[in-house]
């Protein structure tokens, strides 16, 4: 079993797996031929993910989560976080793995497979929407994640016991500087956004941090605009947006929404390709995003003929 992912993609390739039971490897290769991912499978179910959740990958992660390798390796989180942390990549992984519309994919049928994971398809899936939901939510609450952390003043401190903080808390606060938002920590940490964020709403409810209100920014207003169905005033926002913050990830989505909100679909796709050139890190999600909008445009114009 194997094909190029624009003609299938990798939610229906391990849907498929899945409900045949199969067991074997998986390779995946995305825009770099270089790094190919492999995922093993027994009986349908996601054993291993690599070298994304390996032993290394793990072990460098817990070592940055937790600050040093004294803390990574010791007896009390050596099994328990590694499973967890193990878990958190493989999730992470095959979530971007999913998105990727260019490349291919070669299931080779093999018996035997064990690994540290077991995961189902569906499991994967309902992980994902919940992930997106809690993104929506998040953005909502945080100004599309371009709100800034600010430590509160002194005499504004909660008084009492101080809370109980983990590594991950620890490193956002020293990442705060009252200039970065919460999206450029997150990349600075090169944490998931929803973690940090959900963190930073933690460490404000703690009364440790506070939110700056978000600085003037196109992409906000250009939303507003977007759900009031003013597509082409949206449309000029991003387009100033994208033209002096080239790596605005959110902007550069928004631009082709806007686009395909007022039916041009050539248009978003033309946004998009110009997302994967300012930013090639993120060129597999802009790739997903072109990919949608090529099937909406192919099936716009078979309905006309």
């Amino acid at each position: 079993m194997h094909g190029p992912l624009h003609e299938i993609g990798l939610v229906e390739v391990l849907q498929l797996l899945g409900r045949g039971a199969r067991h074997g490897t998986l390779q995946v290769v995305g825009l770099d031929p270089a790094a190919p991912r492999t995922v093993r499978l027994r009986a349908g179910r996601v054993v291993s993910v690599e070298p994304d959740a390996g032993e290394a990958a793990v072990e460098r992660a817990l070592v940055a989560r937790h600050l040093s390798v004294t803390d990574a390796i010791r007896p009390d989180l050596a099994t328990e976080s590694r499973d967890a942390m193990q878990h958190e990549l493989a999730m992470r992984t095959l979530a971007d793995m999913l998105h990727w519309a260019r490349g291919r994919f070669d299931f080779a049928e093999e018996q035997g497979h064990d690994g540290p994971l077991d995961i189902a398809v569906d499991t994967i899936l309902l992980e994902l929407v919940g992930r997106e939901s809690q993104r929506v939510e998040l953005a909502a609450l945080l100004d599309d994640f371009h709100a800034i952390p600010v430590f509160v003043a002194d005499d504004r401190l909660a008084v009492g016991a101080p809370p109980e903080l983990d590594p991950l808390d620890w490193r956002i606060l020293d990442a705060v500087d009252g200039r970065r938002d919460v999206s450029a920590i997150a990349g600075t940490l090169d944490e998931p956004l929803e973690t940090v964020g959900d963190r930073v709403r933690a460490l404000q409810g703690a009364t440790i941090l506070e939110l700056a209100a978000a600085p003037a920014n196109d992409a906000l207003a250009a939303r507003a605009a977007i759900e009031a169905g003013r597509y082409d005033e949206a449309v000029a926002l991003l387009e100033q947006r994208v033209g002096s913050v080239r790596t605005d990830r959110e902007a550069w989505r928004l631009l082709g929404l806007a686009e395909v909100g007022a039916g041009r679909f050539d248009r978003a796709i033309r946004a998009w390709e110009s997302w994967q050139q300012a930013d090639p890190t993120l060129a597999q999600e802009a790739g997903a995003l072109i990919a949608a909008a090529r099937t909406m445009l192919e099936a716009l114009h078979d309905h006309r003929e």
